[in-house]
């Protein structure tokens, strides 16, 4: 489905079969020179045939396009490198274009879940069915790189490059300032909560998605366009309303590691969790796996204040108040 926003600015929203997600908004910026296209969606059939349906009806031409990545998640990337075999330019984050343009290493994620307690018996068989690694984009691809505070010209629009970590390292947001425009990649989504997540040793991804909220709480926006679900206004208050939701996070995670010590997946069993099912051992693999992540983030960011500790017990990382 195409929709017209602005003039010259349109979503094509694709749909993401199975995903609580629903479909990933696909923007397209034409020029009389050069068009642009924000994100692409999962490296899968449906994807394409919707996406490409939407380019072709709005005359958009891959060798006159520049394609914009706000972030690595393969829903946002998935079909970089078939697009990219068409012509188009790709333009993303330094941090997430490296891990789109370099052999990358599952088993770095895997032994860190391993020892944040994921079972054994279950590493392999969460990483083939996640659909980030079953649909992640494929095939070679150059990419130029995108820095904080680049400008990006697009007929009448001017797109401010603002680095916005946190749902990802390289996460990048545009901002429009004459017509009060932000395309906020999952940086900012209505209706649910942006996945915060630490998948691999020495980040902190929930202290920067703290700092890119208070960053673009600064901001004078008139309408947010999110990677997924609806548009909407008052970023203010959407903003303080995901603040308020990670400190209330935090301190239900410090009263478990005080209550309950032990591994993140241990940890993230004890959470609260948005989910039909409410037995830990009926969730989903795939939702263990992003449960135990946010659960880390939480962790983290809880050490990082000298709140609690952790310790190796040989086997697994245990956290302790």
């Amino acid at each position: 489905m195409i929709e017209q926003i602005r003039p010259n600015l349109f979503r094509i929203t694709v749909p993401l079969p199975h995903s609580p997600l629903k479909y990933l908004n696909a923007y397209v910026l034409r020029g009389e020179e050069r068009n642009c296209l924000i994100d692409t969606g999962l490296n899968r059939n449906t994807c394409l045939q919707a996406l490409n349906q939407g380019l072709a009806e709005l005359g958009v031409d891959m060798e006159r396009t520049d394609i914009l990545v706000t972030h690595i998640h393969s829903d946002h990337s998935g079909l970089v490198p078939t697009l990219y075999a068409q012509g188009a330019s790709i333009w993303m984050g330094g941090a997430d274009a490296e891990i789109l343009t370099q052999p990358f290493d599952w088993s770095k994620i895997q032994d860190f879940a391993r020892i944040n307690g994921l079972p054994e018996q279950e590493l392999e068989q969460a990483k083939d069915s996640n659909p980030g690694f079953k649909f992640r984009p494929r095939g070679e691809v150059e990419t130029q790189e995108l820095k904080d505070g680049d400008i990006v010209r697009c007929g009448e629009f001017q797109l401010r490059c603002l680095l916005t970590p946190g749902h990802s390292s390289g996460h990048i947001s545009f901002y429009e300032p004459d017509q009060g425009l932000l395309f906020a990649g999952d940086t900012l989504l209505q209706e649910i909560t942006p996945n915060i997540s630490q998948w691999l040793p020495g980040e902190n991804p929930l202290h920067d998605y703290l700092e890119s909220l208070s960053r673009l709480h600064e901001f004078d926006i008139s309408l947010v366009l999110p990677g997924h679900r609806r548009l909407f206004s008052e970023h203010r208050e959407r903003i303080e309303q995901l603040q308020e939701h990670h400190h209330k996070r935090l301190e239900e995670v410090l009263t478990i590691v005080r209550d309950h010590p032990g591994h993140a997946f241990h940890i993230a069993s004890h959470m609260t969790w948005d989910l039909d099912t409410k037995e830990w051992e009926s969730f989903p693999l795939a939702q263990k796996w992003f449960a135990t992540g946010e659960a880390l983030a939480h962790l983290n960011f809880l050490q990082s204040r000298g709140e609690i500790r952790k310790e190796f017990d040989g086997r697994h990382d245990i956290w302790f108040s």
